[in-house]
């Protein structure tokens, strides 16, 4: 699938462009579904919250209702995840058997505040976008550049030891490490310029 800025997609997505759709669900769908298991949703209520907030978003966007210059797609996607996941639980609290002692179990009893759903949502949001950018470097750069970089940045290894084992000098493998960063870096731009 072709790499498009989250600008492009967005203005594919007014029109029905599948295409775009896929792109903006292949984006946005792993931190909806991170966000809502870390509040302790199931495995199966994550997808499903991530479907819902999804295509609300894509409904409330092909009418107008979200504005670049009022908020960021980040924040916005936010509000719809944080509705989709909370109302999703008081549905499941609501199945769920009271214990002995009259109190509900489960998804509730473990609800956080505020300030720790935001910083939940944003700690799934990043995890996520640093995910896509390195599948995308993956297909980009050398295999044995990436494998250099996440020898050193991901597994914290020793540069000499990495540079032994991949038959590269120290200095090459810092300038892998280099190339890859820079790498994240602009594709992380080309996500969150919008968002």
């Amino acid at each position: 699938m072709q790499w498009l800025t989250t600008t492009l997609v967005l203005e594919r997505l007014r029109s029905a462009d599948d295409d775009a759709w896929n792109m903006f669900v292949a984006r946005f769908r792993q931190p909806v579904v991170r966000f809502a298991a870390d509040l302790g949703l199931p495995p199966h209520e994550a997808e499903d919250a991530a479907q819902e907030t999804l295509a609300e978003f894509l409904r409330t966007y092909r009418e107008g209702r979200y504005d670049r210059e009022k908020g960021r797609l980040h924040s916005w996607l936010f509000g719809i995840a944080r509705r989709v996941a909370l109302n999703r639980g008081r549905k499941l609290a609501r199945q769920q058997q009271r214990s002995p002692a009259g109190q509900r179990t489960g998804f509730w009893d473990d609800i956080p505040d505020d300030a720790q759903l935001q910083q939940t949502w944003d700690r799934s949001w990043q995890t996520s976008i640093l995910e896509q950018c390195l599948r995308r470097v993956r297909a980009d750069l050398e295999p044995r550049t990436v494998e250099a970089f996440e020898l050193v940045a991901l597994q914290e290894r020793p540069a000499a030891d990495v540079a032994d084992e991949l038959g590269m000098s120290r200095n090459a493998v810092f300038l892998a490490k280099h190339r890859v960063l820079k790498r994240i870096r602009e594709l992380q731009e080309e996500i969150e310029n919008i968002v």
